[in-house]
């Protein structure tokens, strides 16, 4: 798994710079609800995009949904990383193509995130491949109104490619850092019924 918090911070607060996860996760933030479509695809992005252990992502689940059930959410989060009784791989969802699919006209992403309420709609689902020009015109400069993508469309978040988008977007996750501090916070809470993963070796 990945040891990056800052990755993990980026997920929990809705600044990604993917807004189709970004406008689930900031839903849930602000009312303790997600589709099952979004939660399919924010804990695929976790898992197989951010490499970030799948527990992690269901204790924040758990810590806000309001109709959270142990049983369910456990288990869709298993059945995501390819675990448990089902430890089939290779879930992994494509989180542009899912919003251009269901919300074509990206009605979703523009409620939850108002920054990207001008943006062409053949780019709302990946502002970072639009033309400067075109952001320019939409009043949205990457970095700045919306964060830049923490990893390059879905390469690996190891990538040597992916360091400097990440550095880019580290002050504004310290910023932001409210939710980061409590995902933290659950993580050390539970470290007796597992590992922290990010802990480092004593």
């Amino acid at each position: 798994w990945s040891m990056n918090r800052d990755l993990l911070e980026s997920w929990i607060q809705g600044e990604t710079g993917f807004p189709l996860v970004d406008a689930n996760m900031r839903e849930l933030s602000r009312t303790g609800f997600m589709s099952n479509r979004g939660r399919q695809n924010v804990a695929s992005f976790l898992i197989r995009e951010l490499r970030i252990d799948w527990r992690l992502g269901a204790e924040w689940f758990e810590s806000l949904l309001l109709d959270s059930d142990p049983c369910s959410n456990y288990g869709n989060w298993q059945y995501i990383a390819g675990v448990g009784d089902d430890p089939r791989g290779g879930r992994r969802f494509n989180v542009v193509k899912q919003g251009q699919s269901y919300d074509p006209n990206g009605d979703y992403p523009r409620h939850w995130l108002p920054e990207l309420e001008n943006v062409p709609q053949r780019f709302i689902y990946d502002p970072y491949r639009a033309p400067r020009a075109e952001l320019e015109r939409a009043g949205v400069v990457l970095g700045t109104h919306y964060p830049l993508p923490v990893v390059n469309s879905f390469g690996a978040a190891g990538d040597d490619d992916n360091k400097g988008v990440r550095r880019k977007n580290e002050s504004n996750n310290g910023a932001r850092g409210g939710h980061g501090r409590k995902a933290r916070s659950i993580a050390k809470q539970n470290q007796d019924s597992f590992p922290d993963p990010f802990a480092r070796p004593r």
